[in-house]
């Protein structure tokens, strides 16, 4: 399992079959490396996710006939990793997300 941060959702108008219709997100790693994972729990942008990955992430589906090897398990409500990230509070690990998903769902109703 690895955290990571939501970017943004990804939107695609064409995909292979084994996708079916799952919502993809963009994820940000530990070292800013960009990444796609299938979000069965409706992470919003911003939000402090755990992943699985490998075979465990078919297995965290309902449908285990979905094609992935990431997918995120979870939304973090917080956590202290004692400081080590930079960025504006809202943007830190272990800020409460729940200001996050109200600045998100603000986004979208707009």
């Amino acid at each position: 399992m690895e955290i990571m941060q939501v970017k943004d959702e990804l939107t695609v108008t064409r995909r292979v079959d084994g996708l079916k219709t799952t919502s993809l997100r963009v994820l940000v790693d530990h070292q800013g490396g960009q990444v796609v994972a299938v979000d069965p729990v409706g992470a919003h942008p911003g939000n402090w996710v755990f992943t699985v990955s490998g075979s465990a992430a078919r297995h965290a589906l309902d449908d285990k006939a979905i094609t992935t090897d990431l997918t995120i398990a979870g939304i973090i409500d917080h956590w202290d990793d004692d400081g080590d990230r930079q960025g504006r509070p809202e943007e830190r690990a272990g800020h409460d997300q729940t200001k996050a998903q109200r600045s998100a769902s603000n986004r979208k109703a707009a």
